[in-house]
């Protein structure tokens, strides 16, 4: 597998193939405006860092978006997506991303490596093969607004 910083160009297929898999998969509703709008607000936001996954031919097999973060004492990656699109799941594709992403980010000067997961026992068995755990002294929170 080859890997790539994800660039503007790259965004018409990877929101296309983005929305395939979501909409198809996860049976969400996600419009080309929304998913574009989405992942966009990622790659341009300061201390992104997007990138594809490539196979031997150069295409795009999936992609992954995030940005660093900074802390007080250590500087941290937080992952806000990684998607492999349909066709190319089950083949290692997305454990070889995560490796090739821990890896990065340690270059780049990163300790801690943060996500938010569905909760459910796919993606659970998924990120703990890379040795992702849920953590106990943070808790996700949100409201609604009506």
């Amino acid at each position: 597998m080859n890997y790539r910083k994800m660039t503007e160009q790259d965004l018409p297929y990877v929101v296309e193939k983005n929305i395939e898999y979501y909409n198809t998969v996860e049976e969400c509703c996600w419009t080309y405006e929304k998913a574009y709008k989405r992942i966009h607000q990622v790659l341009t936001m300061e201390d992104s860092m997007c990138l594809v996954q490539l196979d031997s031919e150069e295409h795009i097999t999936g992609y992954l978006m995030g940005y660093f973060k900074e802390f007080d004492d250590i500087r941290g990656y937080f992952l806000e997506e990684i998607v492999i699109f349909m066709g190319n799941q089950g083949k290692g594709y997305g454990t070889d991303f995560l490796k090739h992403l821990e890896k990065v980010i340690r270059e780049k000067g990163a300790s801690i490596l943060e996500l938010n997961s569905v909760n459910d026992e796919e993606h659970k068995r998924f990120y703990a093969k890379a040795g992702i755990l849920p953590v106990s002294n943070f808790v996700m929170m949100s409201k609604f607004m009506e």
